[in-house]
């Protein structure tokens, strides 16, 4: 009874140490003991976004994420052309919070990578996780946690 008792205050606990980081097109939530900084965009460029990077500080890697605001809404065919992975790979659509899109992952340079391409109306964000391991799936639950709990965030 006491380790059920305890489970439970453990998970209290870690949902409510998330923070809500809000931006213009979108808000994340972050678990507690990670940090987060913000570049804002090019101010010549009005349809890029700022890029948010999210990390832990004892972790192996950084995700990345940056807004793109499209003149019209944006198809998954012109989604996918916007990946850098060749039309020969197979990419599944998938949903990622309020967002939907492409995954993929890969290694390169002794490093593990995953990017994903997610768009909602007229809004893409680019988002992109580099661990300098190959072994990625050390902190990936805590990443795709994060990824999941894009929301729009209207005005």
């Amino acid at each position: 009874m006491k380790i059920l008792i305890a489970i439970t205050i453990f998970g209290i606990t870690t949902i409510s140490n998330a923070e809500t980081l809000s931006y213009a097109s979108y808000r994340i939530e972050v678990e507690d003991g990670w940090t987060h900084s913000l570049e804002r965009g090019p101010e010549a460029h009005s349809e890029v976004g700022e890029l948010v990077s999210v990390y832990h500080p004892n972790g192996i890697g950084i995700l990345k994420m940056q807004t793109f605001s499209s003149p019209d809404f944006v198809r998954k065919e012109i989604l996918r052309n916007m990946t850098n992975v060749d039309s020969s790979t197979p990419l599944s659509w998938q949903y990622w919070g309020d967002y939907s899109g492409y995954q993929h992952d890969y290694s390169e340079g002794g490093s593990f990578k995953r990017q994903w391409w997610l768009v909602h109306e007229r809004t893409i964000i680019f988002i992109g996780y580099d661990s300098n391991t190959q072994i990625g799936h050390v902190e990936i639950d805590e990443i795709n946690k994060i990824v999941n709990s894009i929301k729009v965030n209207t005005p």
